[in-house]
């Protein structure tokens, strides 16, 4: 609709990478991946998120049924798409019901009516083993998927991080300075404050409800 807008391959460019980062300004790729290399190879302290008052993601705020998935630009990227995909470059945050840490994971998501969405996850993931921690307890778990992401949040979300190391706090490392969350009103999970777009549910159990998703073409 006449309005929305939606920017993509924002780390298309040598130049936007090194920015998201934090890295110095560059343009050459191969300097960028000795530098990026560089990077990993150093040891990064985590910094945990710092919980504030107020962010940019409380501007609108939609519950029960004024809750409208469709309200947002979900578009068929590709010819052969089953669906509307709102998540591919986002993060999915969930808590571990046991240790009590924080994921945050990179995953595809596609908007099926007004307040339904399917998360499609690997078998291993941190976030699938979470997710299975709570249907074996036979509850729903509680997640969170933000697209309209901070770059350097969504690149650490797609990494493969020790278990037990939260996202949200790897990602404050590598920018030196904590990630400002707010405390998720329904799900009490932390969503990055400046995000543009956040969507709490709960993922549940097969045997309660299973959608078709997919194929991303």
């Amino acid at each position: 609709p006449k309005g929305y807008r939606i920017v993509t391959v924002v780390l298309g460019t040598v130049r936007r990478f090194a920015l998201a980062l934090g890295f110095p300004e560059m343009h050459d790729e191969r300097i960028m991946v000795e530098y990026w290399r560089a990077k990993l190879r150093e040891e990064v302290k985590p910094i945990p998120p710092v919980e504030v008052e107020r962010g940019p993601i409380q501007e609108n705020i939609q519950v029960g049924d004024e809750v409208d998935l469709w309200k947002f630009p979900s578009p068929k990227w590709h010819a052969l798409d089953g669906g509307r995909y709102i998540g591919t470059g986002d993060a999915v945050i969930t808590k571990d019901p046991e240790e009590g840490w924080i994921d945050a994971g990179a995953f595809r998501v596609q908007v099926h009516d007004r307040d339904t969405a399917t998360i499609w996850m690997s078998g291993g993931k941190d976030a699938d083993i979470i997710r299975h921690k709570y249907w074996d307890k036979g509850q729903a778990c509680p997640a969170v998927v933000v697209p309209g992401i901070d770059p350097l949040l969504f690149l650490v979300a797609g990494m493969r991080l020790p278990w037990g190391l939260s996202e949200l706090d790897y990602a404050g490392g590598m920018r030196g300075k904590p990630i400002e969350v707010i405390k998720g009103r329904i799900t009490g999970l932390p969503i990055p404050a400046a995000a543009e777009i956040a969507l709490e549910g709960e993922i549940v159990p097969p045997e309660v409800e299973l959608r078709d998703e997919g194929p991303f073409g």
